[in-house]
């Protein structure tokens, strides 16, 4: 005998049943491949995400162990021992329970150090690439919802033309509850969540012996960089940085404004060789003639170079523009990177180097500086009425004066350079303007 509690449990199960199998009645059948549709894209867009986490890790755990090296071949081994001891705590925290409420829960803001600077540099690498795998995949679900919205209010007039108001009805219920639930901030996670499906909270732990093969592999030549390469392979960051327009007064034009890109070419900071035949290739660089900045990255490859008998050391790219008249010669050179150098025997190193157009061969001007912050600045500035050429390394006593006459013309070249095997070089390169009194 059913005792009465249990009675009414099951009769109370069987209305909210019967309101469910109600309200998915009232769906009309064109609707069903819409829907469909979107929980297939939906499951695509989870599978994408969850795809590209593993890697993020492997990625993640070679860039400490770069990290590492670097600083112990630079003699700082507490920085170092900082980078092992993240490693191992990141190894443990994938195997740990994730709190959901946390973007990047396997690197919370707590666990980023403030120093060593490359260090720090290579979490805040990690937590942005992760932070943007996930805004990228809630912008993706955003997109579908938008797009399935539109199909549902394109199908419920359809089906209001042909007289199936009631059916006509329905898609349109469904499309204000779309439209209502695409209000929350949190949307994406709830749609996929609402779709069954499972985007992982963290990346798996990394296959430690794939990871030692993979560091072990032959570094790769860097390819130079072009116009298809900027569209296709580039850092939608960086992509943005070259192409953003120059901010200039055009009532009062900077004299960077007479500048005329000349072009790019191989560097060799030893001897301020440019575009030389022999010089060695190494890095890609993509410069911007309008904007007047440039991008170079990869690899350097090489340990022993040489060059018509002689030794190079620092070589990499560069970017060139011609000047008409030294008085034109006033700016500074922006260079950035997030893998700065460990001090002034390793790479990257920012470099400018003056050349009189009437004699390519030897620059009448050049200062390097290591770039062992995330920003190193070069102040240029040939004097309007002297002949007096003056570069300074801001932040530092480094400041070099040189004899120039006026009216000569000129090459001026910016370009980055590495120096030691396996150093990973990404920089960025911009001129802007300065003033006279800058100095």
């Amino acid at each position: 005998m059913v005792s009465g509690g249990l009675r009414y449990g099951w009769i109370a199960l069987g209305v909210a049943l019967a309101g469910v199998w109600g309200v998915w009645a009232q769906k009309p059948a064109a609707l069903a491949p819409y829907e469909q549709v979107y929980a297939a894209e939906l499951k695509k867009i989870a599978d994408g995400y969850n795809e590209t986490l593993p890697a993020l890790a492997g990625d993640y755990v070679l860039a400490l162990r770069d990290a590492m090296a670097r600083l112990k071949k630079a003699g700082d081994e507490a920085g170092a021992a900082a980078a092992k001891r993240e490693a191992a705590r990141y190894l443990a925290a994938l195997k740990a329970e994730p709190d959901p409420f946390e973007t990047v829960p396997e690197l919370l803001k707590e666990s980023v150090v403030k120093k060593p600077d490359i260090l720090r540099l290579v979490q805040e690498d990690y937590i942005g690439r992760r932070t943007a795998k996930e805004l990228l995949r809630n912008e993706a679900v955003v997109t579908l919802a938008k797009k399935y919205v539109a199909n549902l209010d394109k199908l419920a007039a359809q089906l209001a033309g042909a007289g199936k108001e009631s059916e006509a009805e329905a898609v349109k219920k469904e499309s204000r509850r779309m439209q209502v639930a695409m209000q929350r901030n949190d949307f994406a996670a709830r749609a996929l969540k609402a779709a069954g499906l499972n985007c992982l909270p963290m990346p798996p732990p990394p296959d430690l012996s794939a990871l030692k093969a993979k560091a072990a592999e032959p570094v790769k030549k860097t390819q130079d960089l072009d116009g298809a390469t900027l569209l296709t392979e580039l850092p939608p960051t960086i992509q943005a940085f070259l192409m953003k327009p120059m901010e200039v007064d055009p009532e009062w034009p900077p004299e960077i404004t007479k500048w005329a890109f000349e072009g790019k070419g191989n560097y060799a900071h030893d001897f301020s060789l440019y575009g030389k035949g022999g010089i060695p290739n190494e890095l890609g660089i993509y410069a911007n003639p309008k904007t007047m900045r440039a991008y170079v990255t990869g690899t350097i490859t090489g340990s022993n170079r040489n060059y018509q008998g002689k030794q190079l050391e620092w070589v990499g790219k560069a970017a060139a523009w011609k000047l008409e008249d030294s008085r034109a010669l006033v700016c500074r050179v922006i260079f950035r990177t997030r893998k700065p150098s460990t001090g002034e025997t390793a790479g990257p190193a920012a470099c400018v180097a003056v050349y009189n157009l009437m004699d390519k061969e030897n620059p009448i001007a050049s200062l390097t500086a290591p770039m062992v912050k995330e920003e190193t600045v070069l102040y240029m500035a040939k004097h309007y009425s002297y002949n007096r050429l003056n570069i300074k390394w801001e932040g530092s006593k480094r400041k070099r004066g040189f004899t120039i006459p006026d009216h000569t013309p000129l090459r001026v070249v910016a370009g980055v350079v590495g120096h030691q095997r396996g150093e990973e070089i990404t920089a960025t390169i911009e001129i802007v303007p300065a003033d006279q009194n800058d100095e």
